[in-house]
């Protein structure tokens, strides 16, 4: 299993406190068109008057915003490639960006060994509101037969009015026999008052719907499908993040549900090491033993960073080789503001043993 580092923007999108500073921006020039300490503007001149400034007022923060006066430059990753145990490529990742930066679809591709080609393997495509803000990502696979890209989930983002950060995020599956989108995660992030992550606690959509195996009087197995009246949003993960003194995450918890207790049990815990940049090295992976009470070193995931806190190489070592296990690598950029990889987000997932990625430099 896999999981969220450290949060930061989400990528290809502006920082939070680009997207605030706009907003608060274009807040203060509609209170002063508004009223605030001059009458308010209520006459057909005075509202085209209105409207004229206001478009001015855009088009300065997009200046701002895409000639990079509001902040330092800012990197995106371009490819990640993904290597199986003994070195030999599993999946190509390469991510392409619109005219202001954001992130605008993401590619994933499989390597076949019998004809030693990528094939294409999903797509997903980001969509953004005039700020620049993520509202959602489509992700889609190519139909074999028809060549054509066929809606498997999608992603909606909501964000708080009042901070601008993340709120929920909602996934949704494509049921192609219905033609309907059916809910099936909803994620809530959860800060505290001074914006560290806290929390991410992701609940799952209960339709009343599930597929039980049936034994008829100890001698027959049949599998029915079972409806019940019961439906509705269910528990399904939390994940907790510590911080030291100085508000530097230091690690984070994953638990499970307990369905029956009505209650969180620990299922995996992480440690982070960083080195005197700041840069995560190591993270440690642990399971909880729920017959020992105890947790157990599992894994060691190690980073290569290069002089921007970008990752450029990943590497997952197990304590015991596992032939059949399969580890999700996640990639750290931005001095660890950004990262892609967690299970718990709107981007691809990348299985194997060790990864690397290239990246480029955006100027805003």
């Amino acid at each position: 299993m896999r999981r969220y580092g450290e949060y930061g923007p989400p990528a290809g999108s502006i920082p939070p406190d680009k997207k605030m500073w706009a907003k608060r921006v274009e807040n203060f020039w509609m209170r002063c068109l508004d009223g605030g300490s001059n009458p308010p503007i209520s006459t057909t001149k005075g509202m085209d008057l209105k409207q004229t400034i206001m478009r001015k007022v855009h088009l300065i923060l997009l200046a701002f915003i895409l000639t990079g006066c509001m902040n330092n430059s800012w990197w995106e990753p371009r490819t990640l490639i993904t290597n199986d145990k003994n070195g030999q490529p599993l999946g190509r990742y390469q991510f392409t960006y619109d005219e202001r930066g954001n992130k605008f679809t993401e590619t994933g591709d499989i390597w076949d060994q019998t004809t030693a080609t990528w094939i294409r393997d999903y797509r997903i495509s980001y969509s953004y509101d005039i700020y620049g803000v993520r509202t959602g990502a489509l992700k889609e696979k190519r139909d074999s037969l028809s060549a054509k890209w066929l809606p498997v989930s999608r992603v909606i983002c909501n964000y708080s009015q009042e901070t601008y950060r993340p709120e929920t995020e909602t996934h949704q599956v494509f049921l192609a026999d219905k033609q309907l989108w059916e809910d099936s995660f909803r994620d809530h992030y959860i800060h505290d008052a001074n914006g560290r992550l806290l929390y991410i606690v992701r609940e799952k959509w209960n339709n009343g719907e599930f597929d039980r195996d049936i034994a008829l009087r100890g001698k027959f197995l049949i599998k029915a499908h079972v409806i019940t009246p019961v439906t509705g949003w269910e528990n399904s993960i939390r994940d907790s993040y510590f911080y030291d003194d100085e508000g530097v995450m230091t690690g984070d918890q994953v638990d499970k549900w307990d369905r029956v207790n009505n209650t969180w049990v620990p299922a995996f815990r992480y440690t982070q090491t960083r080195d005197r940049k700041g840069n995560i090295v190591v993270e440690d992976e642990e399971k909880w033993d729920e017959d020992n009470g105890s947790w157990s070193l599992m894994g060691q995931y190690t980073y290569l960073c290069d002089n921007h806190g970008n990752t450029v190489e990943t590497r997952y070592i197990p304590v015991t080789e596992d032939p059949e296990a399969s580890y999700y690598l996640v990639f750290y950029y931005n001095n660890r503001q950004s990262l892609i990889g967690y299970y718990i987000g709107d981007t691809g997932t990348f299985p194997g043993h060790s990864g690397t990625a290239e990246y480029f430099r955006l100027k805003r």
